[in-house]
């Protein structure tokens, strides 16, 4: 199966899955794949909010041994290693340099190679991640970072693209027989009898108003899981105070600055510079949100200041300005109790609240949480469910199991491959590698539409993306708006503003393939072009 299409269940399921961030799509699909009867609703696109305000780092979280959370730490390694294998294009090993280390990282990065002994039990060696190793400055030279007297190099993992795990998930969760709904907003919880019984829900797109009966829900809106309580009147009281805080986390896409990760923390914040695509990638900021989650938004004004504050505290060979800058992105992290207003030493660490204890059986709440940790999280939701609330289901599969698009079992030979047939078709080998990252398997797919109009031929990136990939999300993967196409279907929108051209034509294919009138096309167009563009105040 390719995709997903919105659906609704005509009949009660076992598990309704309240978000479609990258908590709630693998959820969907451990529960799915182990047979249970699944539908999930989004009230926006799969993806579009807080998984969204991502780095791309598939870690273990270096960091985390500093606050002894070494479960976590393992944890997370033992991820990133089934990530590499379920997803071998979209999750690829990256190098990192920690500038000027001290004791202190070195016994940190001993400690984390030793926690991850087994992180190479892969088939394919282009997955396999070397040990830390001191770099001399002549090492640190030859890789462009002459400013840097000493430095460790270390390696995690690194997403092409977050937008395309999260929908991979989707689709396979579809493919296991998941209902899928996008632009559905769960209005209120279902409470019959002293128990939530699913939700009322509502379709943006056509209005329909509805009932999901599930027999447990699981709640995994991240920083809107108080919202969704105080909305129902049964339940209100378990919403509690709004949240003391949050993490705003901003990312900024920049011109090329480095060829080599780099680490900075320092007084003036903790975050790194990462080469991604033909940009360099910067973040995120740690600042502590204290107003409503809707009332969020990215302004002109936080990305000088996180410019200032790379400035003054990145490693970088020369001068960052807003000039720069060609994309920026940013949202709200949800932390666990106790968080305080110390938002980057709060632990990331994934919880399950079962609101039973709060007299409201039926309710399961997911809480925190990041990419890495995701798919076993998910199956400890389900294995959860399955001892307390009387679900039974099959042994989970999905540590095994590719993802869709990820039956690889030599990227290398498979990137050469896809370039050659590339080239055959008079194809560029850019092109062929980021289909290959975004599309693994299908990347032919891809390849072979580009071939069917002009049009689907346009490099809409400055690294080879073709508007081909407009039309494939269209085809096989269910956007509603063009927004979804540019911003979390294909890369398009991610690294900054495409030009008036490449929007027209993106366009024109969504406005030809759905049937829509001038109005629907300009009002589309026009959104995708704000949602491309640097914010103005």
């Amino acid at each position: 199966m390719t995709g997903f299409a919105r659906s609704w269940p005509t009949e009660a399921v076992d598990v309704l899955v309240i978000g479609g961030g990258i908590t709630g799509a693998a959820t969907a699909y451990e529960a799915a794949s182990r047979g249970l009867r699944v539908a999930l609703v989004e009230r926006g696109d799969v993806g579009g909010a807080t998984s969204a305000a991502t780095g791309k780092l598939i870690h273990g979280g270096l960091r985390y041994l500093k606050n002894l959370e070494v479960g976590l730490v393992r944890e997370s390694l033992a991820e990133r290693r089934t990530l590499l294998r379920i997803a071998p294009h979209l999750v690829r090993p990256i190098g990192m340099v920690l500038p000027e280390p001290g004791l202190v990282e070195h016994v940190g990065l001993t400690a984390y190679d030793l926690l991850s002994a087994d992180r190479n039990r892969l088939p394919d060696r282009a997955g396999h991640i070397p040990r830390h190793r001191s770099l001399s400055a002549t090492a640190l030279r030859e890789r462009g970072l002459g400013h840097i007297d000493r430095g460790i190099l270390y390696y995690d993992a690194m997403m092409s693209s977050p937008e395309r795990l999260t929908l991979a998930f989707a689709e396979a969760a579809a493919a296991a027989g998941a209902h899928i709904a996008t632009y559905t907003r769960a209005e209120t919880l279902l409470v019959r009898g002293g128990r939530v019984r699913g939700a009322r829900v509502r379709d943006a797109v056509t209005g329909e108003v509805g009932e999901i009966v599930a027999r447990v829900t699981v709640d995994a809106t991240g920083p809107w899981l108080r919202e969704l309580l105080a909305r129902t009147p049964e339940l209100a009281a378990l919403a509690g105070p709004t949240p003391h805080v949050r993490s705003e986390g901003i990312y900024l896409v920049t011109r090329r600055l480095t060829d080599t990760m780099v680490l900075t923390v320092s007084a003036h914040g903790h975050f790194s510079v990462a080469p991604w695509r033909d940009r360099s990638l910067i973040g995120p900021t740690e600042t502590p949100y204290t107003g409503e989650v809707d009332a969020w938004r990215l302004t002109r004004g936080a990305i000088e200041r996180f410019v200032g504050e790379i400035n003054a505290g990145a490693r970088l060979p020369e001068t960052l300005t807003l000039d720069d800058v060609t994309a920026a992105y940013g949202g709200l992290r949800p932390l666990g109790d106790g968080a305080g207003d110390d938002t980057y030493r709060a632990s990331r660490a994934s919880g399950l609240h079962d609101h039973a204890a709060d007299g409201a059986p039926g309710l399961v709440s997911a809480l925190g949480g990041k990419y890495t940790t995701s798919r076993a999280f998910a199956q400890r939701i389900v294995d959860r469910l399955e001892r307390t609330h009387g679900l039974f289901s099959a042994p989970s599969a999905t540590a095994r199991t590719p993802l869709p698009g990820g039956d690889i079992l030599d990227i290398t030979a498979a990137g050469a491959a896809l370039r050659a047939r590339a080239a055959a078709a008079g194809v560029a080998a850019d092109t062929a590698d980021i289909l290959l990252a975004h599309y693994g398997t299908r990347a032919d797919d891809v390849l072979a539409l580009m071939a069917t109009d002009p049009r689907l031929a346009v490099r809409a990136t400055s690294d080879g993306e073709p508007l081909a990939t407009v039309a494939y999300a269209v085809q096989h993967e269910a956007p509603e708006h063009l927004v979804d196409v540019l911003m979390r279907r294909t890369g398009i929108g991610l690294v900054g503003d495409p030009g008036d051209a490449v929007l027209d034509l993106a366009a024109d294919l969504m406005a030809e393939a759905r049937g829509w009138d001038a109005a629907r096309r300009r009002t589309e167009r026009d959104a995708a072009a704000a949602a491309v563009r640097l914010p103005e105040d």
